[in-house]
């Protein structure tokens, strides 16, 4: 049966012929004519046929199935039809072929209990695929596809990643597996050899320089940076953590002012002053035994006219890891905790049983107490204020929960008289610390503003 376009075809090719007279064609030499003419009509029909089956038709179809697969790449135009080969038979039109099962450990995966708010990275390490060469100065970058995990992050303006090589066949710098980030999704990228992404080391070298500069102020804030990733590995952790607690004895705990340090402020005591005054005035967040202390002040009631003191400006904050038993103390606004910049940390002890809660918190209004009484909530044993067997120490800072912790109660900061029991399960659920430890906290934490974070 002839399809549409051969119908027209013979229409179009055959209206020259009708054009002659009818007497011609009932000649015998008009009918041998006539016959030959049939035959170029047929013949040419067929050649129409084989360039409808095999042409243009087919190559439209190939090409949006080829820009489909690649967009970058366009298809190269069918050449031409050698009419001295054999007509090729019709094909059927290709069909797109699925597309490829996500690779294991590429984007798939899930992770497991991604800590509360802030995290530190401490997820699972797993070995990244090898990304494809760019060149970063004429790459455009791409969205990251849905489910997969984005390529780390090395462009950040105000910094100039180090460069690092890769061993060849390796997935990262050296070969060195990566971390993972607090949701367990493996980050992409180049890594190097420490695990560390390529950002984290930027920071933590461009501190390094800032030290060697003379400017402690500026790598603490490189250092906090670089420790509040989840792209750094519990090894660099460890090593700014010794870092920041040497530039905090000296910027925070020491009555040397910092020139350019935000935390801090140089104060000329007035006539009237008092240290209570002075901190309320001055709006620091922070106790006024802290001024007394920094400041080596032996009688806080003898002030003079005229005397120079540090002040320190917090809020001051707490993030409790459990796994490790530590605090780390940070300083700065509750709205931007990934803004915060590390000041020291602390060996805790945490509630038997595993009974210390996850949560956010802040320091309850009233609830900061020295040298509290305290009645044992099992047994309803009373402890008075001066009993050296009261168990919670010397001072106390009840929490209250913000958000999904805001059902948790009765928990806190305290200290204990079994130093012994810090690093360990053995409290009731609060967290508990030595006895100069938790003296300090009192002074840096404040009520309703100071946060406790409790994560894994």
């Amino acid at each position: 049966m002839a399809l549409p376009s051969q119908m027209d075809r013979v229409t179009e090719v055959s209206r020259p012929f009708t054009a002659r007279s009818a007497a011609w064609t009932t000649t015998t030499g008009g009918k041998v004519g006539l016959a030959v003419a049939g035959v170029f009509v047929l013949a040419t029909l067929g050649y129409g046929g084989v360039r409808l089956f095999s042409g243009s038709p087919q190559a439209a179809k190939a090409e949006p199935l080829a820009s489909a697969t690649n967009p970058a790449t366009r298809p190269t135009p069918a050449a031409p039809i050698n009419s001295n080969t054999p007509t090729p038979t019709p094909t059927p039109t290709p069909t797109p072929a699925a597309p490829a099962a996500a690779v294991p450990g590429s984007g798939d995966s899930t992770g497991t209990d991604a800590p509360v708010s802030l995290s530190l990275g401490r997820g699972a390490e797993a070995q990244p695929t090898t990304p494809p060469p760019s060149n970063p100065a004429t790459s455009t970058p791409v969205a990251p596809t849905p489910g997969r995990p984005a390529g780390v992050d090395v462009t950040r303006p105000d910094l100039t990643p180090t460069p690092s090589t890769s061993a060849p066949g390796s997935s990262t710098p050296g070969g060195g597996p990566a971390p993972t980030g607090a949701t367990g999704t493996q980050p992409t990228g180049a890594l190097p050899s420490t695990g560390s992404s390529a950002s984290v080391r930027a920071l933590i070298e461009e501190g390094d320089r800032a030290m060697s500069a003379g400017n402690p102020v500026q790598a603490r804030v490189l250092y906090s940076r670089a420790y509040l990733s989840t792209d750094i590995t519990r090894a660099d952790q460890s090593t700014l953590r010794d870092k920041m607690s040497a530039i905090s004895e000296d910027l925070i705990f020491s009555p040397r002012i910092a020139s350019g340090d935000p935390m801090v402020e140089a104060y000329t005591v007035a006539s009237g002053d008092s240290l209570v005054r002075i901190a309320k005035r001055r709006e620091l967040g922070t106790d006024w035994r802290l001024i007394q202390r920094i400041n080596r002040i032996s009688n806080p009631s003898a002030l003079k006219v005229g005397q120079k003191l540090k002040l320190i400006r917090g809020p001051f904050h707490a993030v409790v890891h459990k796994g490790d038993f530590r605090l780390d103390l940070f300083q700065g606004s509750p709205d931007e905790p990934e803004r915060w910049q590390y000041i020291r940390s602390f060996r805790v002890g945490l509630g038997a049983g595993n009974s210390t809660p996850l949560g956010t918190f802040v320091i309850r209004p009233n609830s900061k107490l020295v040298n509290p009484h305290w009645v044992n909530p099992r047994d309803g044993t009373k402890f008075d204020a001066n009993d050296p067997k009261n168990p919670i120490g010397e001072f106390w800072l009840g929490w209250q929960g913000l958000g999904d912790s805001a059902i948790i109660t009765g928990y806190g900061l305290h200290g204990t008289i079994e130093p012994e029991s810090i690093g360990s399960e053995k409290s009731m659920g609060c967290v508990r610390l030595g006895d100069a430890d938790i003296a300090l906290l009192y002074e840096l934490l404040v009520e309703q503003i100071s946060m406790v974070k409790v994560v894994p």
